[in-house]
Parts: C-alpha cells; structure tokens; sequence
C-alpha cells in the first residue's frame, strides 16, 4: 500500500508541474539535516538554505569565517544532499553572508 501511495504522490507531482520546486524544498530542508551531523546543532543555527536553482545551493551563514569552514567542507556537503535526495542535484554551493 505504502509502495502505491508514493508512487501516486510522485505521480501528481509530476502532473502539477512542481517537481523542480518539491526537489528545492527537498534541498534546502537537507541542507540543515546535513549540517547539524557534520558541525552539529550551535553551527546549523547559524545558517539557513535559502534557494536552490539550476544546480546552486544558496545559503545565508552569519559570518565569513563560517563560509570559509563550510566551503573547505562542500564537496562532503554536496555528496551527502545528493545522497539524501537519491539524485546529484546539487553542483555548487554559494554563501551570502
């Protein structure tokens, strides 16, 4: 039953023309799951996804110094939202500060 119901909620997804949205939201909601397990709670706190378009990542952090540790990260960052997506959506990273 479980198997049918996600198979139709994909389905209406698709046919409501928003799966490139449901994949955003998706993006942006792993992106503090995978945070808080790499840098854990105090440093998710202090960022928040805000966008993710054609493959960029956008992401508001509270300072430099917190990009900078983030970007030394990102290609652990990256594999680990691909991962939890189950697709490799997630080509760049870019911080706002």
């Amino acid at each position: 039953m479980l198997v049918s119901i996600n198979y139709d909620l994909r389905k209406s997804i698709n046919k409501a023309g928003i799966n490139k949205q449901v994949k955003a939201a998706q993006v942006c909601q792993f992106w503090q799951e995978v945070i808080k397990s790499i840098f854990g709670q105090k440093v998710a706190e202090k960022s928040q996804a805000i966008k993710f378009k054609n493959g960029a990542l956008t992401v508001a952090v509270l300072s430099s110094v917190l990009a900078q540790e983030f970007k030394f990260k990102e290609e652990e960052i990256k594999e680990d939202i691909n991962k939890k997506v189950g697709h490799k959506l997630v080509k760049k990273i870019r911080f706002e500060i």
